[in-house]
């Protein structure tokens, strides 16, 4: 199925907007992969990419904290889609550089108490963040992600460094990470709610999408043309909101998390909505 947003009424239309599109931008969980496997018609679509001269462009731009760099490049490859570490954009790449970025640290490493993975500290620290894992430590900042290995201690910890008045700052706003067969595991969003609720503070930033901080990064490093770049994503609140917000052609996915219905009712008008990427090869022609 291809509905048209506002590229409604002509098969046409979507299929020369597609064609002229010279950078593809593609979230990962639910549009891409699911779990540890391509989605169906994942391969198509990269095949139809190289069959194009000159090819267009294709990053990976993923709000998952949970993982570094390396594990999205193992995985890409372990789905038959391999790709270079300059091709990924993660959240927590976008997280490292606003916190070495503030004006309270420069010169300096910020000082962190991660709630986080092992992958999210890692991550961190290679980009030359300084972790604490402890209470009554002098902090910078608070830096939340997608924590799979969440605990009351950690939870109880970093409440307390924000009450005290340390600033909070967060990796990616994703309430809920597609797992198969429609099973979600609850994501850094529900994080956030919880020390909100404790805190009653807001953290200083949300890097991830819908932020366009990643995006923004790409546009700059790879030199990009944002009037020829389609964000391609399956959630209304994080992809399509970043392509609208960054200025890019959005397509809306519904093999991840939201249904056409969903989509229909957000106000958040895609240009293009389809089953999955494998429907955007036969676009290409």
């Amino acid at each position: 199925m291809i509905r048209g947003g506002r590229l409604a009424g002509s098969p046409a239309d979507a299929a020369a907007a597609v064609r002229g599109t010279t950078a593809w931008l593609l979230d990962m969980d639910g549009t891409v992969t699911l779990g540890e496997d391509a989605l169906p018609g994942a391969a198509d679509f990269f095949a139809a990419l190289a069959r194009r001269s000159p090819a267009p462009r294709h990053f990976f731009v993923t709000n998952n904290s949970s993982h570094g760099t390396d594990h999205y490049l193992r995985r890409l490859a372990r789905a038959g889609l391999p790709a270079a570490r300059e091709q990924v954009a993660t959240s927590t790449d976008a997280l490292s550089t606003w916190l070495r970025g503030r004006p309270e640290v420069r010169g300096r490493a910020p000082v962190l108490y991660p709630v986080g993975t092992p992958d999210f500290e890692a991550e961190l620290e290679a980009a030359g963040c300084v972790l604490v894992r402890e209470k009554g430590r002098s902090v910078d900042f608070v830096a939340v992600g997608f924590d799979t290995t969440l605990t009351y201690a950690k939870l109880d910890a970093a409440c307390a460094y924000i009450r005290a008045g340390v600033p909070y700052a967060a990796a990616n706003p994703d309430k809920v990470c597609p797992l198969e067969g429609g099973a979600v595991l609850p994501d850094c969003g529900c994080i956030l709610a919880f020390l909100r609720t404790c805190t009653d503070r807001e953290p200083e930033v949300v890097v991830g999408k819908p932020s366009t901080a990643m995006v923004d990064a790409l546009v700059a490093s790879r030199g990009l043309d944002r009037a020829t770049t389609a964000m391609v994503g399956d959630r209304i609140y994080t992809d399509l909101a970043i392509a609208h917000g960054a200025g890019l052609m959005s397509v809306a996915v519904l093999s991840g998390e939201a249904t056409l219905a969903e989509i229909e009712a957000s106000g958040v008008q895609p240009d293009l909505i389809v089953d999955g990427i494998g429907d955007l090869a036969g676009l290409m022609g």
